[in-house]
């Protein structure tokens, strides 16, 4: 592992403690129908979050890749659990509902009011995030150094898994701040990503600083 992605893992480990005390720090987990999953998603996040990070620093760089379709949808049904329907929330209890990444981003964005975030950016990394995932032909191409079978990951891929598992945990912890009425924390939040974003050497997604309108909740 390059000098420049240990920098990178140690910059997103630092961030990720900082801003998880803004739920653990209350001490209680809040309870309900909506409650209760969105905060286990939040969990998932932060525990999918350490795995990649953790398995890039020992160079398993095919298994952290294959984990961030599943930390991207955990940060997606977070958001679907305040949204949907008293039907499709039985479903989600029922492990009956199928993410469609090619619809749910524009409706996140439209109960949500983040413009077109999430649509776009679910466009342009469901192949991706499908291929590294379901051992497609992204990851097949990476089993090869030239004529020999071993990992290839360029640092950039890598800074960009990095990139993007840690741009998930700001995700999940600025809509669960939000939506539990915890506005200190919520703007913290966005405070600490701000510095990881410029001490970071990769770009920030261009995240929305979104709300969480009531009428998100139906």
């Amino acid at each position: 592992m390059s000098k420049l992605v240990d920098n990178e893992v140690k910059l997103a480990d630092e961030f990720r403690d900082k801003i998880e005390t803004f739920i653990l720090g209350k001490g209680q987990c809040p309870t309900g129908d909506r409650n209760t999953p969105l905060v286990a998603y939040w969990s998932l996040v932060f525990e999918f979050h350490r795995g990649i990070l953790r398995l890039i620093s020992n160079e398993l760089y095919g298994a952290a890749f294959a984990l961030v379709r599943p930390i991207v949808e955990a940060v997606v049904r977070a958001h679907v659990v305040l949204m949907c329907s008293e039907e499709e929330l039985k479903k989600l209890a029922n492990d009956e509902y199928r993410t469609n990444l090619q619809t749910v981003g524009k409706e996140i964005d439209t109960n949500f009011g983040t413009d077109s975030f999430f649509e776009n950016f679910l466009k342009s990394a469901r192949p991706a995030l499908h291929s590294y995932t379901h051992a497609g032909a992204l990851q097949l191409g990476r089993r090869f150094h030239g004529t020999n079978l071993a990992p290839n990951y360029s640092d950039e891929e890598i800074l960009e898994a990095i990139h993007v598992s840690t741009s998930a945990v700001f995700m999940v912890n600025n809509l669960t701040t939000k939506h539990l009425g915890f506005e200190q924390e919520w703007e913290l939040n966005t405070e600490h990503f701000g510095a990881w974003s410029a001490a970071s050497t990769t770009l920030p997604l261009a995240l929305p600083a979104s709300g969480h309108p009531e009428s998100a909740v139906k």
